[in-house]
């Protein structure tokens, strides 16, 4: 009798098994960056900013000339120049003496503080400040945001639109990112067509090679289509080869038939350096999964029917991207009320498809349908576990709804 896995083992196997997968690197344009995983720490080669600035538009001068400020008796001060954004003042600030300056400005020579305008009356080329300035106040001193010769990106962390803005500040123009994985994608089985055939018979067209190539580019993979199999194992064995040659991960999609499920275990397992690592997962949607290993790559045997295919993709596939780049569990996740109760007695760990309603609260409603039916996909804005333990859930629980 076949032992099926738990869905954290299968997790614990997909870590040992490719932690260590090296991805090789490219060197892109910041803008083309987002997104993508830095492949070496960053060292700041400039301190930011590299001059002290203000940080409001105001007057620049000496704080402590200003302790007895107030609304009554104002501290006076002589307007000694402006300071024009962009360019380094050529005077000093003196005892009595105050210059305009505005965000972003160089601050003079011997100004400490940068008074706001809202705290100032300015008239006949005199200053009068009715509120006491702290030392430093409004100023961003040099290296204040990032030290010159400091870590400010790591490698493996992923480049979103601030570390884009971080790398700007300190002139990069471009960086060294970890190339995208590759992934094949190939459908099988005698009852799936292209959408270029007429539809007759008891033929449907391929959904999975679309869902799974659409799902990559949203991991920020390289997808490659190798088109439909038929239930034919030899063919089968040669198209995996050369897809295992040109990717890093292969996504064999099945049919609905246990005939394609067994080419697909018989073709990873007649490759040369192949392990069968999973032959079947204890979950619900996708027990008829496989997941191998050819040398250093990784092959899935996703189930056929379409719900179930971009369930394990969103499940273990999409995991083991994480695993390869080395990135936290990035999944989206959100708490919710249960709006009505729902049933289990599969006596596996269920996942049930939900859609959220958002008002005072977030109700979390069952979506019931088959694990062909891709409408339910279509509706569902994530997904609940219900551990195999379970029999189900009561209406007004709290669960955590997985977003997809």
């Amino acid at each position: 009798m076949k032992v099926l896995k738990t869905y954290f083992e299968v997790f614990e196997i997909l870590k040992d098994e490719f932690c260590n997968f090296n991805l090789p690197s490219e060197k892109v344009s910041i803008q083309e960056a987002v997104f993508r995983i830095c492949a070496q720490d960053i060292i700041a080669e400039i301190d930011v900013p590299h001059f002290d600035k203000s940080t409001v538009d105001g007057y620049a001068l000496r704080c402590e000339e200003t302790f007895e400020a107030n609304d009554e008796n104002p501290a006076v001060f002589e307007i000694v120049g402006e300071v024009k954004t962009g360019k380094v003042p050529n005077f000093q600030i003196q005892k009595g003496q105050a210059a305009r300056i505005f965000t972003g400005g160089c601050i003079p020579q011997n100004a400490n503080a940068i008074v706001m305008i809202e705290n100032t009356i300015e008239e006949d080329g005199k200053l009068y400040v009715f509120k006491p300035a702290k030392p430093g106040e409004n100023i961003l001193r040099k290296g204040e945001d990032i030290k010159k010769d400091s870590i400010v990106i790591k490698k493996y962390q992923k480049l979103e639109p601030a570390q884009i803005g971080v790398l700007a500040a300190i002139g990069k123009k471009e960086v060294e990112v970890f190339k995208k994985i590759r992934v094949g994608i190939v459908s099988t089985g005698d009852e799936i067509i292209s959408q270029d055939e007429k539809l007759d018979s008891a033929k449907i067209y391929d959904v999975n090679s679309f869902t799974l190539f659409t799902s990559c580019y949203k991991e920020y993979a390289l997808p490659k289509m190798y088109g439909i199999v038929k239930d034919d194992f030899e063919a089968l064995k040669d198209l995996l080869s050369i897809a295992l040659q040109e990717n890093d991960i292969v996504l064999i999609s099945g049919g609905s038939s246990v005939g394609t499920y067994d080419n697909t275990l018989k073709a990873i397992e007649s490759l040369k350096d192949s392990k069968v690592l999973v032959d079947g997962v204890s979950i619900k949607p996708g027990k008829p999964t496989i997941i191998a290993k050819v040398g250093i790559k990784a092959v899935f045997g996703l189930p056929g029917h379409p719900v179930s295919c971009l369930f394990i993709f969103n499940f273990f596939v999409k995991k083991l991207m994480d695993i390869i780049l080395h990135q936290q569990d990035t999944s989206r996740k959100v708490l919710a009320k249960m709006k009505t109760s729902i049933a289990t007695s599969s006596g596996r760990t269920e996942f049930v498809f939900v859609k959220l309603h958002f008002g005072d609260e977030i109700l979390a409603e069952p979506l019931y349908g088959k694990s062909g039916s891709i409408n339910l996909l279509n509706n569902a804005s994530g997904y609940i576990r219900v551990d195999a333990t379970k029999t189900g859930i009561r209406s007004g629980d709290i669960v955590e709804v997985i977003l997809i």
